[in-house]
């Protein structure tokens, strides 16, 4: 049965994702959520068969059935890392409260990251609803003090920082978006993992910056690198402090 299961996360994954990919865009574009999906070359309505995750690519040989224009592959591929996300997910933590934490972390950091990099918009709805998600399984699960606590010093951390860099650049260093998804993540994490994550997303940007902007002041999309942050912190964040301190002798 527990493949079984692993299956049907598989399918649920891959279509949630495919759903995602269409709030990512509709949403920061104030399109309704509700209306048939259609191609972005052609805008002619897809048919049932079209928009099926991974298998409606397969059909249609990665083209529009109308004006055969390429579709892109990133499609189908995040619609297989849905899938395999939500199998493994399953099979990690089970039917579980934290099983629904680990799917909520990643379908709100899913449509921000992708939000993110399309229009430069982090979209408030999608982490405030994902917010009341998480309140509700830590008022259950007994730890909503501790997570209130991460989620506040978090986000005034991250705006005080904010707030001092545009004061000493003169420009804004750090989104706004990005701060109050902080509200979010510490609903997530610890407040060490929350800074630990803060950390890897500042590294990992830093080295994309290095390597693929050309000028040092163009800007880029921050939240694929806090969601991988986050992602690492979540999973394997005690683990890395207790080996930074154990380095240090403590």
């Amino acid at each position: 049965m527990e493949i079984l299961y692993a299956i049907l996360m598989f399918i649920l994954g891959a279509l949630l994702t495919s759903f995602y990919h269409l709030v990512a865009d509709r949403l920061p574009k104030k399109e309704t959520l509700m209306g048939r999906s259609y191609c972005d070359y052609c805008k002619a309505q897809l048919k049932w068969i079209d928009i099926l995750p991974i298998l409606g690519y397969i059909v249609n040989r990665g083209k529009c059935r109308s004006c055969h224009k390429k579709i892109s592959i990133c499609y189908p591929l995040f619609e297989l890392l849905g899938g395999l996300i939500f199998a493994f997910t399953y099979l990690y933590a089970g039917f579980s409260l934290e099983l629904l934490v680990i799917l909520v972390l990643y379908s709100v950091l899913f449509i921000e990251s992708l939000s993110d990099m399309k229009y430069t918009i982090v979209i408030d709805r999608v982490w405030m609803v994902g917010t009341v998600v998480l309140i509700v399984i830590r008022i259950i699960q007994g730890t909503w003090l501790t997570y209130l606590l991460s989620s506040s010093i978090l986000f005034v951390s991250l705006f005080l920082i904010a707030y001092l860099a545009s004061k000493i650049y003169h420009k804004e260093a750090l989104g706004g978006g990005d701060v109050k998804l902080f509200v979010f993540i510490g609903w997530v994490l610890t407040i060490t993992q929350g800074f630990l994550s803060l950390f890897i997303a500042s590294i990992l940007g830093l080295i994309y910056g290095i390597i693929k902007l050309k000028k040092k002041s163009q800007a880029f999309a921050l939240v694929p690198f806090i969601a991988l942050g986050v992602v690492i912190s979540y999973f394997y964040g005690d683990m890395l402090i207790e080996a930074y301190l154990s380095l240090l002798g403590m």
